[in-house]
């Protein structure tokens, strides 16, 4: 009998040979063969197994292809903003190409001194109405108006982004210490960084590191927690000096202390800037928001204060609900 048995892109052949019929016995040799087939066999298995873990990765990375390729062109516009006071989406709709509607008639308004979040299961729509914000995605249907005249698609796509400090869920750590991620390129003294990041409250944590300013991050230096890199992100932001922070599940990965440092930062900076808190951590909010947005089946038109919100039937009312209980 001969066994042969290829395995996807495994070239792996196993031959053996041999005859019975029902008066033979069977001789040790012959149960060492089929336990060594059977050895062979499970280890390949073993390895295919193991192969399900890089498909299922390329699945995620060729849908997010799928989403990059499928983006319309996005009018570059020839206007610029000065200042901001005010951003207020109208009835506005999205969809991906080849996909099912995912936000349907979003309604949101951010005014001045104002911090509004916009909260939502995962998957809901939360992130992506954030990056049409950035003017990342263009929008099918409904209208975006800043400082209460102007149309977001006729903004160019360089005053807009100097306007806004943005912290993303993925934020990436470059090659170089501590200031190099801060400044990115720009040309300013030590002496400032560390003005800078006093006058924050922000010297504390970066003392903390082996070399304080000079620890190299990236390739060849030291890997940060989930939670540095997100308040290294803040810094970086900060020190634009934006008048708009959007932040996309900011917090998400610091400790209870620094969680805290940061909640309290924010509250101070409502005073200078507007804050967009995208976010499915519902305890954050409490004393930051000044207005909630839930989005749930892709609309958003259920809002309020803290207070309003935790006596409604929705997730939000619920997890309080639950949460005292």
């Amino acid at each position: 009998m001969l066994l042969k048995m290829p395995l996807s892109s495994l070239n792996i052949t196993f031959y053996t040979q041999f005859s019975f019929n029902s008066n033979e016995y069977f001789g040790l040799n012959i149960i060492h063969v089929i336990l060594g087939i059977a050895g062979n066999l499970l280890t390949s298995v073993a390895g295919l197994a193991l192969i399900a873990i890089p498909i299922n990765e390329a699945k995620v990375a060729f849908n997010r292809m799928y989403e990059f390729a499928s983006i319309e062109k996005e009018p570059l516009g020839n206007e610029s903003i000065k200042g901001f006071e005010s951003l207020k989406i109208i009835n506005l709709s999205f969809r991906f190409a080849g996909r099912s509607q995912l936000l349907k008639s979003i309604n949101l308004e951010v005014n001045k001194n104002e911090c509004v979040a916009i909260v939502g299961e995962s998957g809901c729509g939360k992130s992506t109405l954030g990056q049409i914000i950035q003017k990342f995605y263009p929008f099918q249907n409904g209208t975006i108006i800043l400082n209460n005249k102007q149309y977001l698609k006729e903004i160019n796509t360089e005053s807009w982004p100097n306007m806004m400090g943005v912290i993303p869920q993925d934020i990436t750590i470059f090659n170089g210490n501590i200031i190099d991620n801060i400044l990115l390129g720009k040309d300013e003294t030590a002496e400032n960084i560390a003005a800078f990041c006093k006058d924050y409250g922000f010297e504390k944590f970066i003392t903390e590191l082996p070399q304080g300013y000079a620890t190299i991050l990236g390739e060849e230096g030291i890997n940060l927690s989930g939670g540095q890199k997100q308040l290294l992100a803040f810094m970086r932001v900060l020190y634009k000096k934006p008048q708009l922070l959007l932040l996309d599940e900011f917090t998400s990965a610091m400790d209870r202390n620094t969680e805290r440092f940061v909640l309290e930062l924010l509250i101070k900076l409502k005073q200078d800037m507007d804050i967009i808190f995208i976010s499915h951590r519902l305890h954050t909010l409490k004393q930051l928001a000044d207005r909630i947005y839930i989005t749930e089946n892709g609309h958003s038109n259920t809002f309020g204060t803290h207070q309003e919100l935790i006596k409604s039937g929705n997730f939000y009312g619920q997890f309080w609900k639950d949460l005292i209980q």
